[in-house]
């Protein structure tokens, strides 16, 4: 099959994607008035959507008990739940609209808007077919479905090649790192796509009481704002130095690429903790899979020290995307860690 009719067959996506275990339906946010509100949520049942809120004009159903926001809390909520698309469903244009597709956007959340004689000024727009609801979809870039199949086939085979790595290696760390009682494996929640909670996992290269002595820590991080990151973190065990320094603390991960919780290449998952500081603007950083590496570990992250500067380059990648992107971040990966570059 050729790359063009790949790109119209989404049913080739759907055979990669269902690979993955977290992908299940996406979530979508309605905004719309009540009495069109059962057509719509059939519709998008039927689409496999999960409606996760909707936004009711003109008056809120006295049947709905869940999910129902108001022009006061909706953007908060966007920003702070899982949201992949918003649809917007009206009968004619009410001056919020383009504040509201602005404001989806700059969380890089695509928008559906179905509105008679609307148009949004935007240069990045399709027409397209949502749940077989004919709509205008905007969004701050688009990617084409061959590409996302690609990268997805990518994912497996790194996966599985890192995962018989990391089977490899364990025999030789595993006892290494349990020499203090703890376990070999960490894990913790973390934020992936559009703000879905993940176990995320590592080897583990730091004292079991690390998360709690990062309290008494905070003063020394040397990230500006978003991230914590610390020079001679005391938290590291003696063993954890060589893997972090080696990046071997990171192969456990390749568990979450063959998952589809994570990428070989994206933006770092941040801590829930961390999640909840997201501006709408930082929020764009989840609207791709988060990765093992990513544009920001290969520009010498060792000297980055402020946040917007990471969230810079990571909408850098996520604007920009393309296959070739991704396999140049993972030979300057390989570059990195052979040279232990930007690790610390």
């Amino acid at each position: 099959m050729s790359v063009d009719k790949l790109d119209q067959d989404p049913d080739w996506l759907s055979t990669v994607l269902a690979t993955s275990e977290t992908i299940g339906p996406k979530s979508i946010l309605l905004i719309t008035q009540s009495d069109r509100f059962e057509m719509l949520e059939e519709a998008l049942r039927r689409a496999n959507y999960s409606l996760i809120g909707c936004f009711f004009l003109d008056q809120p159903k006295e049947d709905l008990e869940q999910g129902q926001l108001s022009a006061t809390n909706l953007m908060e909520f966007t920003l702070r739940s899982t949201v992949d698309e918003v649809l917007i469903y009206l009968p004619e244009a009410v001056d919020q609209v383009s504040d509201w597709i602005r404001g989806f956007e700059t969380m890089g959340i695509m928008v559906h808007v179905t509105i008679p004689g609307y148009e949004y000024p935007s240069s990045s727009k399709r027409e397209a077919s949502i749940a077989g609801i004919p709509v205008t979809s905007y969004a701050p870039t688009f990617h084409k479905t061959s590409d996302l199949v690609l990268k997805r086939i990518m994912d497996i085979a790194g996966a599985l090649v890192g995962l018989l790595i990391c089977g490899l290696v364990g025999v030789v760390l595993y006892p290494l790192i349990r020499r203090d009682g703890g376990p070999a494996i960490f894990t913790q929640d973390r934020v992936g796509r559009n703000g879905r909670i993940f176990k995320f996992y590592k080897y583990r290269s730091m004292y079991m009481d690390a998360e709690e002595r990062k309290k008494e820590l905070l003063d020394q991080n040397t990230m500006e704002g978003g991230m914590f990151k610390m020079d001679n973190d005391p938290r590291i065990t003696p063993i954890g130095e060589f893997i972090r320094k080696t990046s071997l603390d990171e192969l456990p991960q390749f568990y979450n690429v063959l998952r589809g919780d994570m990428s070989l290449v994206g933006t770092r998952p941040p801590t829930k903790q961390e999640f909840l500081e997201y501006t709408p603007a930082q929020k764009r950083r989840l609207s791709f899979e988060p990765g093992i590496t990513g544009l920001w570990q290969v520009s010498g992250r060792s000297e980055i020290t402020k946040f917007e500067d990471v969230v810079a380059l990571d909408v850098e990648y996520i604007q920009d995307w393309s296959i070739m992107d991704d396999i140049k971040i993972l030979l300057k990966t390989l570059k990195v860690v052979a040279f232990g570059k930007g690790a610390k």
